[in-house]
């Protein structure tokens, strides 16, 4: 009789729980379990090379890598070429919105030119494969692989497209707080990130439909990384004072912060207006899943 019952409530769960927003949580579950491995892999190399730097990049890309291939397998086996401009026939559509954003990440790029040019060659190209990586693996992922599932979740709803963007936006926001791992004492820290991450999401979202490329959205990413994360070419040497500050919130950065934030939402939003949505989801009519 338990068991009847059992087999009752997962078939109600089963028929409630959407087939797309099961996929979802497996691509969520299964880009964080693979990240993961990063880990040990880097403690394996940190017995080959005292070069912490050098190891976490190595570690990293070997696993984005591993998790690209993946993800391009799935991308193919459910028929979304079309949607991510894959293929003979993809064209890139709009590449004057890069206009704007590309004078800003050219801005950081300036601003950060005496990190590159005092790290050694080879750790610059490393570093560049490796933020490559990172935004071909998060990309395909989220804009890629889960806004194609959202869309076709919402796709009856007015701002269907909207919400799917921020959604996947906001999943992609959270993801940042397994940060917290590695830094647990910096919560507010974290979730600046975390807004920022969600901030840009629903850009890179509005970016994507715009071009209509997943390697144009892919590669800008990797520039935003470039030019803004060339603390990952550094060794990390955290004295206690900084360490404390970390913890507080610097409230002459918030308004700020949120104004760039803001920001940046709105660019994504402003371009998701712009796009055919019926074009979009005429792309999805031929998903396998």
């Amino acid at each position: 009789m338990m068991t009847k019952r059992r087999s009752s409530f997962e078939n109600h769960f089963a028929s409630v729980m959407r087939k797309e927003y099961r996929y979802i949580a497996i691509i969520l579950a299964g880009f964080i379990g693979a990240l993961w491995f990063a880990k040990p892999l880097r403690a394996f190399l940190g017995n080959q090379t005292s070069n912490e730097v050098e190891n976490h990049l190595i570690a990293g890309i070997v696993v984005r890598f591993v998790i690209v291939m993946i993800l391009l397998f799935v991308l193919f086996k459910w028929n979304l070429k079309a949607f991510n401009g894959i293929g003979e026939k993809a064209s890139v559509m709009n590449l004057h919105a890069l206009i704007i954003p590309g004078s800003i990440l050219l801005m950081g790029i300036f601003s950060n030119w005496d990190d590159y040019t005092n790290s050694k060659a080879y750790l610059l190209v490393i570093f560049a494969i490796s933020v490559l990586l990172v935004g071909l693996a998060e990309e395909i992922s989220f804009r890629g692989l889960i806004l194609p599932l959202f869309i076709q979740t919402q796709k009856e709803k007015k701002y269907g497209i909207h919400l799917s963007v921020l959604f996947t936006a906001l999943l992609f926001g959270a993801l940042h707080y397994i940060n917290l791992a590695k830094e647990p004492d910096n919560f507010w820290g974290i979730t600046s990130q975390v807004f920022f991450a969600t901030s840009i999401g629903v850009f890179l979202g509005g970016l994507f439909l715009r071009t209509g490329s997943i390697i144009v959205v892919s590669v800008f990413h990797a520039l935003v990384n470039f030019s803004f994360g060339t603390s990952d070419l550094k060794e990390k040497v955290v004295t206690k004072a900084a360490e404390e500050s970390s913890k507080e919130v610097n409230w002459n950065t918030v308004i700020p912060t949120t104004i760039l934030f803001a920001f940046i939402f709105i660019s994504g939003i402003y371009m998701i207006n712009r796009v055919d949505k019926e074009a979009i989801k005429s792309k999805l009519d031929n998903l396998r899943l």
